[in-house]
C-alpha cells in the first residue's frame, strides 16, 4: 500500500477513512484482505479498523501454506493470503469480526522492549471495549499474561485453538486473537474478535483427513467463541475499544 494517503483516498483497492481518536490517528479501511494486509507506512501511534469484502484464510508469518486445501479454497471463492504477524490461520468474511491493526512508534511510552509484555495495553483496551459494549462483568473478561506454558492442540494451523499473551478470554474461552511484527519504526499488532465463529469452518478449508478436521474443529468449538451478540455490536465494539485505546 505504501504510505498513508489523504482521508478518503482510495488506496490500493481500499477504501480509506480518517478520524481523531485523541493521540492515536485512526483510520477505516475497507476492501480485499490482500489490500488490507498490505504494508502501511506510518510514524504515529495508529489504529486501523480493517473491513474486508471477501472472504480469505489468512495465515501466519511463517505458517506452511500447505497447511491449507487451495483447491477447496478455490472451489469456495476464498482467497488464501499470507500476514506479516506470527501464529496460526484465521478465516474472515464480510461482517464476521472485529478486525483492528494498531501501530505502536519506538520511543512511545506504549512502546515495550519486552515483547511477551508489549501486548497488555492492547488486551486492556480490548477488554475494557469488550466490558462497554457487551456489558459483560470485567471479572469475566481475562487478559492473557506471558506466555502459557505449552503448545496446545492445532494451536499452529488455527490462531483461535491456542492462546498467547495479551489474548481475551470470556468466561475461559478465547474471544480475541492477537499477534504482533516488529521493525526499527515499532511494533503492529493484528487483533481480532469473532462475531459470527463456526469451529467447524476453518477446519474444513485446511488439507486433513476427516477425522483430523472434526478433531480440529473440537478443539475450536472447545477453546474460543463469538462475542455475545455478535454482528449486532460490531459498531459499539470498534468504538469502545478504539475508546479504550486513548
Amino acid at each position: 500500500m505504501g504510505a498513508l494517503r489523504r482521508p478518503g483516498a482510495r488506496t490500493g483497492g481500499c477504501r480509506l477513512t480518517q478520524s481523531d481518536a485523541r493521540d492515536f490517528v485512526t483510520l477505516r479501511l475497507s476492501g480485499p484482505p490482500p489490500h488490507l494486509l498490505a504494508r502501511r507506512v506510518v510514524y504515529l501511534p495508529t489504529a486501523v479498523v480493517c473491513e474486508p469484502t471477501s472472504p480469505a484464510v489468512v495465515i501466519g508469518s511463517t505458517q506452511p501454506e500447505s497447511d491449507v486445501d487451495r483447491a477447496r479454497c478455490s472451489r469456495e471463492g476464498i482467497e488464501v493470503v499470507r500476514r506479516r504477524s506470527g501464529g496460526g490461520a484465521v478465516l474472515v468474511r464480510p461482517g464476521a469480526q472485529v478486525w483492528i491493526d494498531v501501530f505502536i512508534p519506538r520511543g512511545d511510552p506504549r512502546f515495550r522492549e519486552d515483547v511477551l509484555k508489549s501486548f497488555a495495553f492492547l488486551g486492556q483496551a480490548w477488554r475494557a471495549g469488550l466490558a462497554a459494549a457487551i456489558g459483560a462483568p470485567l471479572h469475566s473478561l481475562a487478559v492473557v499474561a506471558g506466555r502459557t506454558g505449552k503448545a496446545m492442540p492445532w494451536s499452529a494451523k488455527a490462531c483461535f485453538a491456542g492462546l498467547g499473551a495479551g489474548e481475551i478470554l470470556l468466561d475461559n474461552r478465547k474471544v480475541v486473537g492477537i499477534s504482533q511484527r516488529r521493525d526499527r519504526s515499532g511494533a503492529w499488532f493484528h487483533s481480532m474478535a469473532m462475531l459470527d465463529f463456526d469451529p467447524g469452518e476453518l477446519p474444513g478449508l485446511f488439507d486433513l483427513s476427516e477425522a483430523e478436521r472434526h478433531a480440529a474443529g473440537a478443539r475450536l468449538a472447545a477453546a474460543a467463541a463469538s462475542v455475545p451478540g455478535g454482528r449486532a455490536v460490531a459498531g459499539a465494539l470498534v468504538s469502545a475499544v478504539l475508546g479504550a485505546l486513548s
